[in-house]
C-alpha cells in the first residue's frame, strides 16, 4: 500500500471512530505503519494500520474489538477511502492548507436562539496538527456534547497559548445586531476581530475560515482591523484540521455558556432554533420575568421572538 493510500485509510479510520463518538487515545509510528489506541469511554483497543494494507486489531474480545474487526475486514475500506478522497479533492492532490502553519477560525451559536455567539481561532502547525489528528479532531457538529467537551480540553492542552475565544453573550450580541442588522456582516466583523487579536501572538501568515457569505465581507473587515494575513475562505472548511479544532473549541464554549444561562434562569434552555420547546420555554420565561428577559438569554432578531411574545 503506497504511503498516500495509507493516509486515506487512516483518514477513513479517523472518520469511522469519530462518527461513533469514540476517541483515539494515542498514535505512534511502528515498523511499516502506525498503531492507534481506540477507546469508547470504557474499553481500549489497539489497532495497527500497515503500509502493506494489513489492519491488525488487537486486545481481548469485546464489543469494541468486534466493531473494529468488522470495519477492518470490510472489502470496501480501500475503495471507500479512495473515493472519498477524490470527492473531497477532485484534483487528487492534498488540500492546500494541510501541513501548513495557519489559523483556523470558526463560530458557534449563530443558529441557536438561546445562548451566545462564540468565536474561536486556533493556530496549528505541523507538530500540533499531528496530535490533533491522532485525537480524532473533526467538525464539532458530528460529535456528541460529552465527546466534544472532553476533546476541547485536550485541544486546549495541545495548543496551549495558541488559541483565542471570544464570547458575545446575548445582551452584547443583541446590541451588535441592532447596530449592524446583517448577520453575515456581524460574523465577518467577529471573525476579523478574533483573527486580528490572535495573529500577532503566533505570527501566522495564513487564516482559514468556513465561507459564510460574500468573500469581500471578511476581507473588508480584516482591512478595517489592520490585519495583514492571507485569507482562505472555502465551503466545508471544517475539513481542515485547524478549523475543525476551532469549531470544537467554539461549540464547547457555547455549550458551557448555555448551561450557565440555564442555571441563571432556573430552566434548561434548548439548543437550536426549531425545537418545539423553544417557544414554550420562552413564554414561561416571559411569564416569570417579563419580556426583557429574552434580550439576556436569546437572539432577539430570530422570528422565534415574535412567536413567544405574540399577544
Amino acid at each position: 500500500m503506497p504511503a498516500s493510500k495509507l493516509e486515506t485509510t487512516i483518514t477513513a479510520f479517523h472518520t469511522y471512530i469519530a462518527d461513533r463518538g469514540w476517541r483515539i487515545l494515542s498514535k505512534k509510528a511502528v515498523q511499516s505503519g502506525y498503531q492507534f489506541v481506540v477507546s469508547d469511554g470504557k474499553i481500549s483497543v489497539p489497532v495497527t494500520l500497515y503500509t502493506t494494507g494489513r489492519i491488525n486489531v488487537q486486545g481481548q474480545a469485546n464489543t469494541l474489538q468486534s466493531a473494529l474487526k468488522a470495519w477492518s475486514g470490510s472489502s470496501t475500506v480501500s475503495k471507500v477511502t479512495t473515493t472519498e478522497t477524490a470527492m473531497k479533492n477532485p484534483s487528487g492532490e492534498r488540500p492546500r492548507a494541510t501541513g501548513l502553519a495557519r489559523i483556523g477560525c470558526d463560530e458557534s451559536g449563530k443558529g441557536d436562539y438561546y445562548g451566545p455567539l462564540v468565536m474561536a481561532a486556533l493556530y496549528v502547525d505541523n507538530h500540533t496538527e499531528e496530535q490533533l489528528l491522532a485525537l480524532g479532531v473533526r467538525d464539532s457538529k458530528r460529535l456528541t456534547d460529552a465527546v466534544m467537551l472532553e476533546m476541547a480540553s485536550e485541544i486546549e492542552r495541545i495548543c496551549r497559548g495558541q488559541g483565542l475565544l471570544r464570547i458575545y453573550d446575548p445582551e452584547r450580541y443583541n446590541q451588535l445586531y441592532q447596530a449592524t442588522p446583517n448577520l453575515n456582516l456581524l460574523l465577518a466583523q467577529a471573525h476579523a476581530h478574533t483573527i486580528t487579536r490572535l495573529q500577532p501572538t503566533v505570527a501566522a501568515s495564513l487564516a482559514i475560515v468556513d465561507q459564510f457569505g460574500a468573500e469581500r465581507l471578511l476581507l473588508d473587515a480584516l482591512r478595517q482591523t489592520g490585519c495583514s494575513i492571507t485569507l482562505e475562505q472555502r465551503p466545508r472548511a471544517e475539513d481542515d484540521t485547524a478549523v475543525a479544532a476551532a469549531s470544537i473549541m467554539a461549540r464547547a464554549a457555547f455549550v458551557r455558556e448555555l448551561a450557565k444561562l440555564s442555571r441563571s434562569v432556573g430552566i434548561e434552555l434548548p439548543k437550536g432554533a426549531s425545537n418545539p420547546q423553544i417557544v414554550a420555554i420562552g413564554r414561561e420565561l416571559v411569564a416569570q420575568h417579563g419580556a426583557d428577559i429574552l434580550r439576556k438569554v436569546a437572539k432577539l432578531h430570530f422570528k422565534t421572538t415574535d412567536m413567544i411574545v405574540v399577544s
